[in-house]
């Protein structure tokens, strides 16, 4: 048995006939000089702020406040990440996903959401699970109520405003204010929420 049968037999790899004139050749023409763009990248990292509920919506002053967790980062490098699908350097998107991720449930795997973030699904599939699902679908119904308890007790007329803008701006009134029940919002909560909600122009 020659050489080449017993090491296909043994599992060994064989060495292509390539000089290193060759590999360096290939290496240059395969190279790319920039990283591929990340398509969905910033989709799926404001989905992450979004669930750790740690910076408000994007329409309501998501940069600015992203921007007093870190005030190394600049405005303009923080914007391409949340509008861009431009990456973060590694060690900011490292740590970017350790810090949202320690704000969700347990259990859930620092470096799965990383490569979710940059490679999306199907290549990695996606670290939400239904408990999540859940807890926001219960979050936005709490404050469907909210915005309904609102326009009747203060009379507002559905022409004066712009739905999805209020009800973003409920939702970050909830957090600010722990509201995670619908019990734990009391009549007091009634004023602040209006004025915030729906500001005098």
């Amino acid at each position: 048995m020659d050489d080449r049968r017993q090491a296909k037999q043994d599992g060994l790899s064989l060495y292509k006939a390539k000089s290193v004139e060759e590999y360096a050749e290939e290496y240059q023409r395969l190279m790319d000089v920039e990283l591929p763009v990340s398509l969905g990248f910033s989709a799926r990292l404001n989905m992450l702020w979004d669930l750790a509920g740690a910076a408000p919506p994007q329409i309501e002053g998501r940069v600015i406040s992203i921007l007093g967790i870190n005030k190394a980062w600049r405005e303009s490098d923080v914007r391409k990440w949340l509008q861009k699908d431009l990456l973060p350097p590694r060690i900011d998107l490292h740590n970017i996903v350790k810090f949202l991720v320690a704000q969700l449930d347990e259990g859930q795997d620092n470096n799965r959401w990383e490569a979710f973030l940059v490679y999306g699904s199907p290549i990695v599939s996606s670290p939400v699970n239904h408990s999540m699902y859940r807890e926001d679908q219960t979050r936005r119904e709490i404050a469907s109520t909210i915005f309904a308890q609102i326009t009747d007790e203060y009379g507002i007329s559905p022409s004066s405003y712009e739905a999805d803008k209020v009800f973003q701006r409920c939702l970050t009134l909830m957090h600010k204010f722990k509201i995670y029940e619908l019990r734990d919002f009391q009549s007091g909560h009634l004023e602040p929420f209006k004025g915030y909600m729906f500001p005098s122009e």
